[in-house]
């Protein structure tokens, strides 16, 4: 909750500042253009809450809509967690040595065609799927 927090203040204290800049770039505009000082002071409040309510509220609003953060980042997956490994490889390959013909992520294994039905139906069990 602290890190949220902490969040929320950062954003708040940049929120802040570009209201204050948007606000110094309005007044110094409407100064060069020979406006009032009255006028001056209603456009610098005018233009500060606007700037100032868009950035807090749109950051409000996304974060009442964002879904929530996990608590535990190191929970168990569970079954097909680990997606990212390579499936039916039987081989680990040790050296990352990669052949100039397969540019990429291409599996070197593919140049000679599609694996075998067996192979596949390996594959398959290996993941879970029976």
């Amino acid at each position: 909750m602290s890190v949220q927090h902490s969040e929320s203040k950062l954003f708040q204290v940049w929120a802040l500042r570009l209201a204050i800049i948007t606000t110094f770039i309005v007044v110094l505009l409407s100064w060069l253009n020979g406006v009032r000082i009255f006028d001056l002071i209603v456009r610098a409040g005018v233009s500060f809450g606007v700037i100032y309510l868009l950035m807090v509220g749109t950051y409000s609003l996304f974060e009442r809509t964002a879904p929530p953060k996990p608590e535990d980042e190191h929970s168990d997956s569970g079954r097909g967690g680990f997606i990212d490994i390579s499936v039916g490889d039987d081989q680990l390959h040790t050296s990352p040595v990669q052949d100039s013909r397969f540019p990429g992520q291409v599996d070197q294994d593919l140049s000679a065609g599609l694996p075998d039905s067996e192979r596949q139906a390996e594959i398959v069990r290996r993941m879970g799927w029976e």
